[in-house]
């Protein structure tokens, strides 16, 4: 009877192993590819996001307007809040008042949206850009040209207003 009892715990034991090692395998995937997501994000940020950005940036600059820039990293606090990666470009046109520090106006933000791994650009007023309703983009679909279009677009609302 022992051997009984000991086969079958054995086998019941064996099962649950295979099973906790495919869970482990499948959350270690996971966070292999939020890391890869983020990196592509930085490098995404460093290469092409900000060099456009730092040149309109001066540009607008030379004509009077107040330009910040501004960057984020990913982060999640004690309580669980996630902070997205961001670049963001604050533009308050000459000879406008600035902004209340609610209003967004006035800022065109680049963020992860680690959840889905997509990038959003924001231009100021929710789901107004993207090739769908959210703004959102694979990270491989985000180069030079969908930045300075975005930043194009943007620009031309401000001036217009």
């Amino acid at each position: 009877m022992a051997d009984h009892l000991r086969d079958a715990l054995a086998k019941m034991l064996d099962q649950y192993d295979e099973r906790r090692r495919a869970v482990l395998a499948r959350e270690q995937k996971v966070r292999d590819q939020d890391a890869a997501f983020l990196a592509g994000f930085a490098e995404l940020r460093r290469s092409v996001v900000r060099p456009v950005f730092e040149l309109a940036a001066a540009m607008l600059a030379e004509r009077g307007h107040k330009v910040t820039l501004a960057e984020q990293e990913y982060a999640v606090d004690a309580a669980r809040k996630v902070t997205e990666a961001a670049i963001s470009l604050a533009i308050v046109p000459s000879g406008a008042a600035a902004p209340p520090r609610e209003e967004q106006a006035h800022l065109l933000s680049i963020s992860t949206r680690h959840y889905n791994k997509t990038i959003w650009i924001n231009s100021g007023t929710q789901y107004d850009t993207g090739p769908d309703a959210k703004g959102a983009y694979s990270l491989e679909r985000v180069d030079r040209e969908v930045v300075e279009m975005a930043l194009v677009k943007f620009i031309a609302k401000l001036v217009e207003a």
